[in-house]
């Protein structure tokens, strides 16, 4: 009777692994690594369009929160004057 257990098929599947052969690298593989590591390196940005990006943020940011006060505003007055009751200055005698 064959033993099931998961830990003699977790060993009878990396037995497996024992017959992988080993391979060398290429020995040009390394320097292709470090020149890659070294062209991300030159990809930073500068801390001058940080800056600018940031103060544009803020603008645009400023911007529309006072097109929605204005806006806000203007509608609360149509409103007004649309549905503006007229008082009653009439007196009653009863």
């Amino acid at each position: 009777m064959k033993n099931n257990s998961s830990k003699y098929v977790m060993e009878d599947r990396l037995q497996i692994l024992e017959k992988i052969q080993s391979v060398e690298a290429p020995s040009e593989l390394y320097g292709k690594i470090l020149s890659k590591i070294e062209d991300q390196k030159k990809d930073i940005v500068s801390p001058k369009w940080i800056f600018t990006a940031a103060a544009i943020i803020i603008i645009l940011i400023s911007l529309n929160i006072k097109l929605i006060e204005d806006r806000k505003d203007s509608s609360k007055s149509d409103f007004e004057t649309l549905f503006m009751m007229k008082s009653q200055n009439t007196f009653s005698y009863d």
